[in-house]
């Protein structure tokens, strides 16, 4: 895993110069097909999520997440946190965040669990070209009593204007893979 996320780093870092300031004010939506190891269970999932600076380097973020996965297994999560950036180079910037995680689970016939805590993510988010931003990240999520999980997150996104970006989006851990595509639409360029 860190390898990838190495390679990614690498991959922002030796493109030239392209960017101009990334935007961290911006509003996604997603769909994506999760896959759940241990039980061999998988499903499809939407979710929306934003940014929003509130700073030159702060920003807000807050997502939701719904899953419908076999045998009617129902999946949600809720976060809501702050994260902080700063440039790495002309056209990358690394960033942290710290979110609350609310997060719900279904099981006909067993009812339904629910549980809260927190996630930190660190990662890279860069331009490799005019047009085509890639993000790599590590997060990790501590729910108390349900346990905790490490995972890697990678995107890229082509920007069609300042407006508007279409993207492929992948996340794993120990568990779960969930790949995806995404819309993101800035504001405030």
């Amino acid at each position: 895993m860190f390898n990838k996320f190495l390679g990614l780093i690498l991959a922002v870092f030796a493109a030239p110069a392209l960017a101009g300031d990334l935007s961290y004010n911006y509003f996604e939506l997603g769909y994506q097909r999760i896959d759940v190891d241990d039980i061999n269970v998988d499903g499809d999932g939407f979710g929306l999520g934003g940014s929003f600076e509130v700073g030159e380097n702060w920003f807000i973020t807050a997502s939701y997440a719904t899953a419908e996965l076999d045998f009617g297994v129902d999946f949600d999560q809720l976060s809501a946190g702050v994260g902080y950036h700063v440039d790495m180079s002309e056209n990358a910037d690394f960033f942290a965040t710290l979110s609350y995680v609310s997060v719900e689970a279904s099981v006909p016939g067993f009812g339904s669990a629910d549980d809260d805590g927190f996630g930190v993510s660190i990662g890279v988010r860069g331009m490799v070209s005019e047009k085509v931003e890639l993000t790599g990240s590590l997060g990790y999520v501590d729910l108390g009593d349900s346990g905790d999980s490490t995972s890697f997150g990678a995107s890229g996104y082509y920007n069609f204007n300042d407006a508007f970006a279409l993207g492929l989006v992948v996340s794993t851990d120990d568990d779960v893979t969930a790949y995806g595509l995404g819309a993101r639409f800035y504001f405030g360029n």
